[in-house]
């Protein structure tokens, strides 16, 4: 044995062999175990080396942009349901600089967005904050994509399959998705994905979004997902009345409104109790 690891070709195959045994293991309990646990190893190691870059850009972006007043934030927080049902706030960096003018008015439509937000936006530097959320728990670097509020109140109970699994940066409509995509076959696809996670799809799931944002790929692999709500296309396709609409969107932001309120009491509380 010693012998046999002592010629390169012997090492190499031991090698081979414990990272075969590895990935299996991996594989076999990922589900349950190591989703989760690659999710927090993958956000810290993508956060580190990226970080410098983040930095760069985001000290560039705010000399470049405060002659311009081209942003009011440098962040932007959306609400959706997350597992569970429970609220996720997701954080993304504002690539998309929208131009003001002196007195705060917008700027024509033509010449809202300036190039260096362009820029940033093919880089994908709006992805960055987003890791921390998948460190924190909030999101998954694969899973069902995010639904608002207002959205996830008119999912049935065989819709609301989606919410036991956390919400992802990447989905398996990346790769199964198309113009085409409607909110059925969106909910099908969910289903299916709950059902079946597996290491080597996710793998397959995520390196599609990256390769397809690498390229430039303007595809439109959401569909009708991505151009309106889901109440939106149910009340175009007659499935619920315009006053069933309206009611589904205030009890969405009345939930949102709650949760907010709950959020910044919880955080007065501990500031109180912090400088004490």
């Amino acid at each position: 044995m010693a012998r046999f690891l002592n010629e390169w070709w012997g090492m190499l195959i031991f090698v081979l062999v414990d990272v075969a045994v590895l990935v299996l293991i991996i594989a076999l309990n990922y589900r349950w175990l190591f989703k989760r646990t690659l999710d927090i190893l993958f956000s810290l190691i993508f956060m580190a080396v990226l970080l410098p870059f983040f930095l760069i850009f985001l000290i560039t972006d705010a000399i470049y942009n405060k002659a311009t007043n081209a942003w009011r934030s440098l962040f932007t927080t959306e609400y959706f349901y997350g597992k569970k049902g429970k609220v996720v706030g997701i954080t993304t960096f504002t690539t998309e600089r929208i131009l003001h003018d002196e007195e705060g008015n917008l700027l024509p439509e033509q010449e809202r967005t300036t190039g260096f937000g362009r820029f940033m936006k093919a880089c994908c530097i709006k992805y960055y904050p987003m890791l921390v959320n998948v460190f924190t728990g909030r999101l998954s670097f694969v899973g069902p994509r995010p639904m608002t509020f207002t959205d996830a109140s008119v999912l049935d109970e065989e819709g609301s399959v989606r919410f036991s699994v956390r919400p992802g940066i990447a989905s398996s409509l990346d790769l199964y998705g198309g113009e085409g995509l409607t909110y059925k076959d969106m909910f099908e696809e969910d289903e299916e994905y709950v059902s079946h996670i597996n290491l080597f799809k996710d793998i397959a799931f995520f390196m599609t979004k990256v390769a397809n944002r690498v390229r430039g790929d303007k595809t439109n692999r959401y569909g009708e997902t991505a151009e309106k709500s889901y109440i939106r296309s149910l009340l175009d396709a007659g499935e619920i009345t315009e006053a069933e609409a309206q009611e589904y969107a205030l009890e969405g932001k009345e939930k949102l409104h709650h949760y907010q309120n709950e959020k910044n009491e919880r955080r007065d509380f501990e500031q109180r109790n912090f400088f004490r």
